[in-house]
């Protein structure tokens, strides 16, 4: 299958500015730079994955909002030769988002077998979570803001991948984690880490949230029909002659 370049860029643009922050981290403090690199990288790759695999329109979206977000870490980091190169790879990653090579295979219209929308927006929103926290404590990261941070994809890892608990994680564990530690971080991340909790565990328990990670099983049943009415392929396959009886 071959891949457009375009694909790629924002998750290209994202491993730039994680380059240029360990280079020359500007006002970032190390714990930061540590939560913006894990939520751009997160993010950028699950909106490549997703633009590949699926042509999702959510997936351009949130590859859209990785190019916002690495604009604004250049906005925040000292100018010097990386920062050049990295502010080339969000153009670029920008002018490829809207050009033809990658809007052509991306659905105009949604999957109509594919997840609610707030199945998708909530663990999205998990994966921005690091960033938001990395640039809210850009002088120092504490370590309940650490915590809240990290455990964002994580969860939406464990939601997204179906896996026991999943659910639980993303309407109750996650979001109390959040909004628990908020009062113990200073005023900008704990506000970011208060408004994520609430707003994931209002999004994630709306029933669409629920049905897509638990849908709707019905038993089927099997109805007889005559011989002369089944596909000749079936009858193949069954070594049956037109009669239904088996072939000698």
């Amino acid at each position: 299958m071959k891949v457009q370049f375009g694909y790629a860029t924002p998750l290209i643009a994202a491993l730039l500015w994680v380059a240029a922050l360990l280079f020359e981290p500007g006002p970032f403090a190390p714990g930061s730079i540590l939560m913006i690199g894990v939520g751009l990288l997160a993010t950028s790759s699950v909106a490549v994955v997703g633009m590949v695999l699926t042509g999702g329109r959510w997936a351009r979206r949130a590859a859209l909002v990785v190019v916002g977000l690495t604009a604004l870490v250049g906005a925040a980091r000292p100018i010097d030769p990386i920062w050049v190169v990295a502010t080339t790879g969000t153009a670029v990653a920008a002018a490829s988002l809207f050009s033809g090579a990658v809007t052509s295979g991306i659905r105009k219209l949604p999957a109509a077998a594919g997840p609610p929308e707030r199945a998708v927006l909530v663990p999205v929103i998990l994966l921005v979570v690091p960033f938001l926290l990395g640039l809210a404590s850009w002088d120092v990261a504490s370590g309940p803001t650490l915590i809240v941070a990290l455990t964002a994809p994580v969860a939406a890892l464990w939601y997204t991948r179906v896996l026991p608990g999943g659910l639980f994680s993303v309407r109750a564990l996650w979001p109390g984690l959040a909004i628990g530690l908020a009062v113990t971080q200073t005023v900008a991340p704990g506000a970011v880490s208060l408004l994520s909790g609430v707003t994931v565990a209002l999004m994630s328990w709306h029933p669409s949230v629920k049905v897509a990670f638990h849908p709707p099983r019905e038993k089927g049943t099997a109805v007889a029909i005559p011989p002369e009415l089944a596909p000749r392929e079936i009858l193949d396959a069954a070594n049956l002659d037109e009669k239904g009886r088996p072939r000698e």
